[in-house]
């Protein structure tokens, strides 16, 4: 067997200690986003009668729990974690269905999208997020030497995709459900789906998507907040508004950690789903370079990972889970600076919130595990599946 490569797979892939560069990204980002929020939230946390440090505070008891789920994720084998995904997937479509339950489902603002712990909330939606992605990667790894047999292979896992992106939908969540459904594409796209499929789906998703926004008038007023911001300057388009001028006067190197004004008032929501334009008012433009280098940073590693893997599986894990993590943080940036309507998606460590903080916990944690690059197959192979073709194979020539 002679196999001929555009690149070298086993001196790309990361050490079994797992890929330093890629941590140090995560701790960086979970430091400033701490940070950020501490000083962000001062002064909405003492306008509900709270202390200035409410939320800097109760995010960092969340940190806990996260770090005890990086840390499971980054060290189950993924062996282990692939034989259990049929029940993983289930727990996770089951855990949808609570927000639902009365008296233990929490509505906020018209949202049935949490539930109540007691002591907290919890939104499940945001663990459905990185288990779909683990489902999807599973199967299609399963599936992909039958793709050619025609799109009845990809039913099933369409299937239960858009029964979940349905679910949250229903939970009045329809900015996570764009994400995971864009997160199954990406998937979808890397184990080389047709491309007949794609357009199918552009085609059967367009109108509905149009029509959920034309029969919602609270979607309907985003989007023209969204192309009319000053036409409803105290009302929907508020929000943006307040954040571009924020966002303004951050100028070339920010007023200084805590020393932000428009954040107090003209800001709504700026603890979480317009973090970003706080930290820009504080940290200008500098910071918001440095912010992005870290996170492409974070991006670059993570697709390293995933195009230097052999195995199938864990390429479409990676890459899907990569994917997940730059559209959240693309789309929340995108929000705050006015660019597309606003959504609701919370910004990756930045944003206050235990569920977000904990499912980007879980897909770091999963990155990381990937980057260890043991070698260790997530399944039996036979001998004529030993050399797999993989959907990110780079100027490969094989010949057996």
């Amino acid at each position: 067997m002679q196999v001929k490569r555009g690149f070298d797979v086993e001196r790309m892939s990361a050490s079994p200690s797992g890929d330093a560069i890629l941590l140090a990204a995560v701790c960086l980002l979970s430091g400033l986003g701490l940070a950020s929020l501490w000083s962000a939230s001062g002064g909405y946390a003492l306008s509900l009668g709270r202390s200035a440090h409410y939320f800097a505070l109760r995010q960092a008891l969340y940190f806990i729990p996260a770090l005890a789920v990086f840390l499971a994720c980054a060290l189950v084998p993924l062996g282990f974690l692939r034989s259990k995904v049929g029940i993983i997937t289930i727990v996770g479509l089951a855990l949808l269905f609570l927000p639902f339950i009365p008296g233990l489902g929490e509505n906020r603002n018209g949202a049935s999208r949490w539930i109540n712990l007691g002591f907290s909330t919890f939104q499940p939606s945001e663990l459905w997020k990185p288990i779909s992605v683990l489902y999807l990667a599973h199967i299609m790894d399963r599936r992909r030497e039958d793709l050619s047999d025609g799109p009845g292979v990809l039913l099933p896992p369409l299937l239960l995709t858009g029964f979940a992106c349905l679910i949250v939908y229903v939970q009045n969540d329809f900015s996570t459900a764009v994400v995971v459904a864009l997160a199954a594409v990406a998937v979808f796209w890397a184990a080389g789906a047709p491309a007949s499929l794609f357009l199918g789906l552009g085609a059967a998703v367009a109108p509905l998507a149009a029509l959920s926004v034309l029969t919602s008038d609270f979607r309907l007023r985003r989007i023209l907040a969204f192309l009319f911001p000053a036409y409803e300057p105290h009302g929907q388009g508020y929000q943006v508004l307040g954040s571009i001028r924020a966002i303004r006067a951050g100028g070339l190197v920010g007023k200084g950690i805590g020393l932000g004004t428009l954040k107090l008032a003209s800001v709504p929501e700026v603890q979480s789903d317009f973090a970003f334009a706080a930290w820009t008012e504080e940290a200008g433009l500098l910071g918001v370079l440095a912010f992005l280098a870290i996170w492409c940073v974070l991006a670059w590693r993570a697709y390293r990972t995933a195009f230097a893997e052999a195995d199938c599986f864990k390429s479409y894990l990676g890459f899907g889970l990569a994917t997940l993590l730059v559209m959240e943080t693309l789309v929340n940036v995108a929000v705050a600076a006015g660019v597309v309507p606003a959504t609701g998606l919370a910004l990756p460590f930045f944003s206050a919130g235990g569920s977000s903080l904990l499912s980007a916990a879980m897909i770091c944690g999963l990155l990381y595990n990937l980057s260890r690059g043991k070698g260790d197959e997530t399944e039996p192979r036979t001998a004529e599946g030993n050399d797999r073709s993989r959907a990110f194979s780079v100027g490969e020539d094989a010949n057996v």
